[in-house]
């Protein structure tokens, strides 16, 4: 049994993660409703620009991901120089990613939109343009609002980042009411009124994000240092997030393939309707998973920070177990209100509709506690920084197996929409099933240790038999002492308590161990 502390720590972590992600998807719902009051075509128009500002979110998970997973070790190591190096590092990889997007944005954004709109309404591109070319703009106050989130976040504070996403909501129904209808010497500036408010709100929590960071108070603090790009910490941080971001980008490829499927059965164009509302649901359902998530990784980050191998696993356990249990409380009333469900997403009670929600629900809400452990293992191995499992797990298990089987099931067998909730269903079993043997195999440890400054400046060159006493006998032993420092230089290696310096010297393919 885990000890309460331990419990009441991870919940500690996870609610205001849980509020903040709700807070944070009711932006986009608010900007919807109230862009709503300039008509359908405005609502059009804002739908398919925040589907394109989705995917360009997603891609910034190659920044935050990385960052969160490298604060949280050097937490976990109690090295505030290396927290404060990964921060500014983390910050200065979110310009330069942002830059990007928005360049590519621009390049991207007539095209693609193009070929969303096929109702002949070309206002609506021009308008969606419009609204795009704001949010581009300010990308990099979108893509460092998310990444300071995530670096407090990874280190343990969840409650700030809370603090901040209420002032950014507030903000942003402010400033949107005032560009979009306009108030006192604001003109209205219609739908382009709410791509100004977003990045306005954005640039405001920033500049206090900033504040805060330079102000000493918080667990993420801004120490003097150079602000010019370690590419080689750069390196790390995308070798951790690319793959993270990929995985969205996979995740959300496949649910549009998995629309083109559905949308040639029986249900037709409602198919699509009937996985909007699933997904929205099963959105919900997974936002207190996703909280344990994101407890996950700044646990096992900073349990590898301090090299204790066996606490890191025994906490990312227990967060599957949580995840599991919460996740089957909240599958019991979706199974039991699933009509109920449906009908308060689609009032008419279109048949078709009905018919396929209710047969989506049935199938594939039994299987959402396995889809539960997939989220907490992506969350526990981001904390060593072995985010490539979850790439794979996803293009294999959420994409071509789905795919793959949703297809052969629904046309050629001839199963129909219930074909595709069957291959869907495959899919999230092999990906849990993948997801379990990867952390059970515990390879991810080996990967947190191939980041760390003592691996690369002295362990690498030690035959595989002293490179492992040296962890068992010296670095787990010293590193779990409260307040002990490791300090790497190309000589040797100290480990610095209040009472006491160890110190490691490297020589002949062995080490010697004495204290000063």
């Amino acid at each position: 049994m885990p000890k309460p502390e331990l419990l009441k720590y991870i919940w500690r972590l996870s609610l205001p993660v849980l509020l903040t992600n709700l807070l944070q998807t009711s932006v986009t719902v608010i900007d919807t409703y109230m862009v709503g009051r300039l008509g359908p075509l405005a609502i059009a128009a804002v739908g398919m620009g925040n589907t394109l500002r989705l995917m360009l979110l997603i891609a910034v998970l190659s920044v935050s991901g990385g960052a969160m997973s490298l604060i949280a070790q050097a937490k976990g190591a109690r090295d505030e120089t290396r927290m404060s190096l990964v921060t500014r590092q983390g910050i200065v990889s979110g310009l330069l990613l942002s830059v990007f997007l928005a360049v590519l944005g621009f390049a991207v954004a007539p095209w693609l939109l193009s070929a969303m709109e096929n109702g002949g309404q070309e206002g609506v591109i021009e308008l969606s343009y419009q609204y795009l070319t704001i949010i581009f703009i300010g990308t990099p106050f979108l893509t460092l609002n998310i990444i300071m989130d995530r670096l407090m976040q990874g280190a343990g504070d969840t409650f700030t980042p809370l603090i901040l996403t209420i002032g950014t909501v507030v903000l942003n129904v402010l400033f949107n009411y005032c560009f979009i209808f306009g108030w006192w010497i604001i003109p209205a500036y219609g739908l382009v009124g709410a791509a100004i408010g977003t990045v306005v709100a954005r640039v405001i929590v920033v500049i206090i994000g900033f504040a805060i960071f330079y102000s000493g108070r918080n667990v993420i603090k801004i120490l003097a240092g150079s602000w010019w790009p370690d590419w080689s910490l750069i390196k790390d941080i995308l070798a951790i997030g690319v793959p993270s971001g990929i995985q969205g980008w996979l995740r959300h490829a496949g649910g549009l393939v998995a629309i083109g499927i559905v949308t040639a059965t029986e249900l037709g164009t409602y198919g699509a309707a009937v996985l909007t509302i699933g997904w929205q649901v099963e959105s919900l359902a997974a936002q207190p998973v996703v909280g344990l998530n994101v407890a996950g990784t700044s646990l096992v980050g900073q349990a590898l920070g301090r090299w204790q191998t066996q606490e890191a696993y025994y906490q990312g356990n227990i967060m599957i177990v949580l995840g599991i249990l919460v996740m089957g409380i909240l599958v019991t009333p979706m199974i039991l209100f699933a009509e109920e469900i449906i009908l308060l997403f689609d009032p008419t009670a279109h048949p078709k509709v009905l018919q396929g929600g209710l047969s989506y629900f049935q199938v594939n809400t039994i299987f959402l506690p396995v889809t539960a452990i997939a989220i907490l293992i992506t969350g526990t191995l981001r904390g060593a920084g072995d985010t490539r499992p979850a790439m794979i797990s996803t293009l294999i298990g959420r994409n071509l197996l789905t795919i793959i089987s949703a297809w052969i099931l629904a046309i050629p067998i001839g199963l129909g929409a219930i074909g595709v909730w069957y291959g869907m269903a495959f899919g999230r079993v092999v990906d849990g099933i993948y997801m379990w043997w990867v952390w059970r195999a515990r390879k991810w440890v080996n990967v947190a240790l191939e980041k760390t400054a003592v691996y690369r400046t002295h362990l690498k060159a030690l035959p595989k038999i002293e490179m492992q006493r040296y962890l068992k006998e010296v670095r787990s032993v010293y590193m779990a002492k409260p307040n002990t420092m490791e300090v790497v230089s190309d000589q040797k290696v100290e480990y610095r308590s209040p009472g006491q310096t160890v110190v490691v010297q490297f020589k002949d393919q062995g080490f010697t161990v004495s204290s000063l």
